[in-house]
């Protein structure tokens, strides 16, 4: 049963989503398509190519290798371009191979071939896992990629039935078949909402960033309400494990703002003692690197951020700019010690910011002389559980 409600909670989750509802059924006919290519690929080595079975291992083994070495260079490539758009020329790119593949006359071009499908096939499997971690909040991730694993499997297992059809249809024409499939999924992560036209959106939002210092920033406010709190609560699970008392004083000690589109949240190496969870809208944070400015994180409601500079005392790493308007709860760092006194909530503070101080290379932390160490070892240290008598 939990398995079920589980699976029930990510597709509630990817289809309250437009990009993750995209991604959803936009993937749907490129997994038929890799079913029908992986399943028809030994009888297409044997009886188009009279490859041998060795040879057939060494197709399945070149694929690999070349998926591993772009994946590695993902690793410095993948914010060059948006996750949508790394799918989509991926896919467009493995459908051109699945094409050439089923048109190959020898043995050795059908190896080179699957050397090329392994070195593109990765970026799209790249973005897929981007656009889920930066959709979603941490709480609900795990189930999301549980659904979306799913739905992959099943659509392999349906490519795969479909290679039944071999026994009316030539071997070749199936596999072209299975471009034809990826290539619909191509096109429709280029025009779905949310994968669609990624390029427009991410000059966008490295535009917002370069005006930060700039924009126009948060004003006073007002106060919280315990409805405030119950709506991120909706966003952000573990808060839910607070008790009235806490959601009380945390209301009565936090602030709301609304923020239009253009506003800078925060900006890099300002000093704060405050951190942000987001309850509706969406931000992006980035910082410039070296005359580059770099997006580093896009935030959705349940999100938060700030956390290290109210932690820490250092100054503010990067600038957070609302994207569109958004709603922020913005919690000092007296209240926000408090919060993550709960040992659920403080799992999640810490590896949150242990993920962003690798991701702006601040793990060596005795380099930053205001750091509070004591801070860090409040957060390392687990409360006590109390004991039976």
């Amino acid at each position: 049963m939990t398995v079920v409600r589980n699976l029930h909670l990510g597709l509630s989750y990817l289809f309250g989503t437009s990009i993750l509802r995209s991604l959803f059924i936009g993937c749907i006919p490129a997994f038929l398509g890799y079913g029908l290519f992986n399943t028809m690929l030994l009888p297409f080595a044997l009886q188009a190519l009279h490859a041998t079975e060795f040879e057939y291992g060494l197709m399945e083994g070149l694929q690999s290798a070349g998926f591993v070495v772009t994946a590695l260079l993902m690793a410095r490539l993948a914010d060059r371009l948006r996750e949508g758009q790394w799918i989509a020329l991926s896919y467009l790119g493995v459908a051109s191979a699945f094409f050439l593949c089923a048109l190959a006359p020898s043995v050795p071009l059908a190896l080179a071939i699957n050397i090329v499908l392994g070195l593109l096939n990765a970026p799209n499997y790249v973005g897929r896992s981007l656009v889920i971690q930066r959709s979603t909040t941490r709480e609900v991730r795990g189930r999301v990629n549980s659904a979306f694993l799913v739905m992959r499997n099943i659509m392999y297992l349906l490519g795969m039935a479909a290679a039944g059809l071999a026994d009316l249809f030539d071997v070749r024409w199936l596999l072209i078949a299975s471009s034809l499939l990826v290539v619909a999924t191509g096109v429709l992560v280029l025009v779905m909402p949310g994968l669609g036209q990624p390029a427009a959106e991410w000059r966008h939002a490295i535009r917002l960033l370069r005006t930060a210092p700039a924009a126009p920033g948060l004003g006073l406010g007002r106060a919280a309400t315990l409805a405030d709190l119950d709506l991120l609560a909706m966003r952000l699970p573990a808060l839910a494990g607070l008790s009235a008392i806490d959601r009380k004083n945390l209301a009565n000690q936090t602030r709301v703002h609304e923020a239009p589109a253009g506003t800078a949240i925060v900006r890099h190496g300002e000093r704060s003692d405050a951190a942000y969870f987001i309850l509706d809208g969406r931000a992006v944070a980035g910082h410039d690197e070296g005359g580059e400015y770099r997006a580093l994180e896009v935030l959705n409601p349940g999100d938060f951020f700030g956390e290290i500079a109210a932690l820490t005392g250092v100054p503010r790493t990067a600038n957070v700019v609302a994207e569109q308007p958004t709603t922020v709860l913005q919690v000092p760092a007296v209240t926000l010690r408090h919060v993550i006194s709960d040992p659920q909530l403080n799992r999640l503070f810490l590896s949150k910011l242990t993920e962003r101080m690798v991701r702006l290379n601040m793990i060596d932390l005795p380099r930053f002389a205001g750091l509070d160490q004591q801070s860090l070892r409040e957060l390392r240290t687990p409360d006590p559980q109390p004991t039976g008598r």
